[in-house]
């Protein structure tokens, strides 16, 4: 009987490797895409950080010489009273970005005044550009206003005491996961039609069910057929995630860059693998149920859907709170149970525990679908045939 598996596996591999396009889509696609994604991810992060150190194009009347030198530093240009209009028309516009206007009689009241002056600025909320000058301005002004006592202060103590890289790895969490996932099944999606629908469609599953050579075995070798090219389009994009953490890192401006250990990229590699076994498992199934590709494809989307699903709840902080209590059995969750565990490693917010259940779960719920394959191909039908 094993030898009847590697018999049907082998040839299902050879058909596979002798085409270029499916050996490059199963081993350099899943890389590509995830890589690719994240490099643009870290370009996008480093437009974005610089783009906040860009100059903004601000403008300020009547200021006091109090502020002159602050504004100056923000950029701020000193314009007459008749240029008012026009600026504020720019803004409108989204040309320039602020314009401070000091009244004329300004004073600086002392704490507890009732006669205090007005500083008017005028910005454009419909543009990034505009409203982060508002709010630098903002601050600048405020920072200068009469206080009666200071808030964290002191240059030289963090007051905050949390971790730094705290949100680089939450958005990694909630991207990453369902980017490596996706990938895989798009790999596997075509295959495991290709290998017991396609079959069907050819009619040439009805010349091997006919063979001497059992049933169960010829849904086993196809199974471990698809297995393997999950196993290498699974390391494929592992690996793409892998190197692109430390270009995200970079992007983000994160000192040292990440902290991830050894360990903790076994027990994601050990996750994603088993999630793409189970995946794998539900595309045979469908496969088989399936009775040409055109529908194999047709249904396997649905499992693409509960995959995003799964990964959007996932960003849900009230859905999230709602799973915890049920404790260690959210890790049983298919899918759900996947998704979770990864972003929690990814987030360092892990337990060794969470991680063997997962795995196991999921080693579990593929001997189910492998056995649902095999009783599909029991029940098969020999039809056309000569």
């Amino acid at each position: 009987m094993f030898h009847d598996i590697l018999t049907v596996a082998k040839k299902e591999l050879k058909a596979c490797i002798s085409d270029k396009l499916i050996l490059a889509q199963i081993i350099l696609l899943p890389f590509i895409v995830v890589f690719g994604y994240s490099l643009l991810m870290s370009v996008m992060s480093a437009d974005k950080k610089t783009d906040m150190n860009t100059a903004f194009s601000a403008y300020c009347v009547n200021a006091p010489e109090y502020f002159e030198e602050g504004l100056r530093q923000l950029g701020a240009e000193s314009i007459s009273a008749d240029k008012i209009t026009a600026i504020k028309n720019d803004i409108s516009n989204k040309d320039k970005d602020i314009l401070i206007v000091f009244p004329d009689n300004f004073k600086i009241a002392q704490v507890g005044s009732q006669s205090v002056s007005e500083v008017a600025i005028w910005y454009n909320s419909e543009s990034t550009e505009s409203l982060a000058a508002f709010n630098t301005v903002n601050a600048f002004l405020n920072s200068v206003q009469p206080r009666v006592f200071t808030v964290n202060s002191s240059e030289s103590v963090k007051y905050d005491l949390g971790d730094e890289n705290a949100v680089f790895r939450t958005m990694l969490g909630t991207i990453l996961p369902i980017m490596v996932l996706m990938m895989v099944f798009m790999v596997c999606m075509n295959l495991a039609a290709e290998s017991i629908s396609g079959d069907k469609e050819r009619g040439f599953l009805n010349t091997m069910l006919i063979t001497p050579v059992a049933r169960s075995s010829i849904a086993a070798g196809k199974s471990l057929c698809i297995f393997i090219a999950a196993i290498v389009g699974g390391l494929s994009a592992f690996a793409g995630m892998a190197f692109s953490l430390p270009k995200l890192a970079e992007a983000m401006g994160i000192e040292g860059g990440i902290s991830y250990t050894i360990g903790e990229y076994l027990f994601l590699f050990a996750v994603t693998l088993t999630a793409v076994f189970v995946l794998t498992g539900v595309l045979l199934i469908l496969s088989a149920l399936a009775k040409d590709v055109k529908q194999a494809t047709t249904l396997a989307p649905i499992i693409m859907v509960i995959l995003m699903i799964a990964g959007m709840l996932g960003m849900n902080e009230s859905f999230t709170a709602s799973v915890e209590k049920l404790g260690n059995i959210k890790f049983i969750i298919p899918a759900w149970n996947s998704m979770l565990v990864m972003q929690n490693i990814i987030e360092l917010d892990y337990t060794p525990v969470s991680v063997v259940i997962t795995c196991i779960s999921n080693l579990i719920y593929t001997v189910i679908a492998i056995i649902i394959v095999g009783r599909l191909f029991e029940n098969e039908r020999i039809v056309n045939a000569a």
